[in-house]
């Protein structure tokens, strides 16, 4: 039973390496749109940004139960059981575990450092555009342009609109 269970969670994080190559090539591909200004093609990555994410909560807790059960069948109580425990329990049996563990661990760290670095691109591109709203709003004429009974005002933009027409 313990082979069947250290199979099936080398499975699962096979599974969730794929999935996290997939994200970073979404995140890659945000990244992309994000310097481009892209709009329409960001927000397909930004879907299927989500989408991936969506699947790899599943996958998460696929393995947290798998996990859980494979502490269990080789005696490990500590809570949350760790793969460097479970690992170190099954000894050479393990070594497709730690193998599998390690790719993940280092694609999963990857990804963090381009969802922050998008997240800082991201940030700072709404910090601009927030300023050069500020800039047009202090342009805008702080007057009105029609008077009461819907006359234009003197040098307003209504009364020179009226006059060309």
């Amino acid at each position: 039973m313990t082979s069947e269970l250290v199979d099936r969670l080398v499975d699962l994080l096979r599974a969730e390496e794929e999935l996290y190559l997939e994200l970073r090539a979404a995140l890659q591909q945000e990244q992309r749109c994000l310097v481009e200004l892209d709009a329409e093609t960001l927000d397909e990555a930004v879907h299927q940004k989500e989408t991936l994410v969506a699947e790899a909560r599943v996958l998460a807790e696929s393995r947290s139960e798998v996990v859980e059960q494979l502490a269990h069948a080789v005696g490990i109580a500590e809570e949350p059981p760790t793969l460097s425990r479970i690992a170190a329990a099954l000894g050479a049996e393990a070594s497709a575990l730690r193998q599998a563990h390690g790719r993940l661990s280092a694609l999963v760290a990857a990804v963090r450092e381009l969802l922050d670095v998008n997240a800082g691109f991201a940030g700072e591109a709404m910090t601009q555009v927030r300023g050069t709203l500020r800039l047009l709003g202090r342009l805008a004429p702080t007057s009105g342009t029609y008077g009461r009974h819907g006359s234009a005002e003197p040098g307003s933009p209504g009364r020179l609109v009226r006059r060309s027409a």
